[in-house]
């Protein structure tokens, strides 16, 4: 199972916990809920601009490589800085 899809288990469990403790009045326990739920929230983001940007890595590969750029010798220069 990746992060991505754990963390959002995690926050759907959280959004139900936030309205139990609200249903039984544990207002705390919501707020302690609803924070770790930001978190997760925050996690998603991350995650999410993470594929963004290898998508935008993939792309660029694939024009390359369309265009008979051998992507070893790129990824030489980038590394090496030549």
């Amino acid at each position: 199972m990746s992060s991505e899809t754990k963390e959002k288990i995690c926050a759907h469990s959280l959004i139900y916990r936030i309205e139990e403790s609200i249903v039984v009045g544990d207002i705390m326990e919501a707020k302690r809920c609803a924070v770790d739920l930001l978190n997760s929230l925050r996690e998603l983001e991350r995650i999410q601009e993470k594929h963004r940007s290898q998508k935008r890595v993939d792309d660029i590969i694939q024009k390359l490589q369309e265009n008979g750029v051998l992507v070893e010798r790129v990824k030489k220069h980038v590394v090496l800085g030549s």
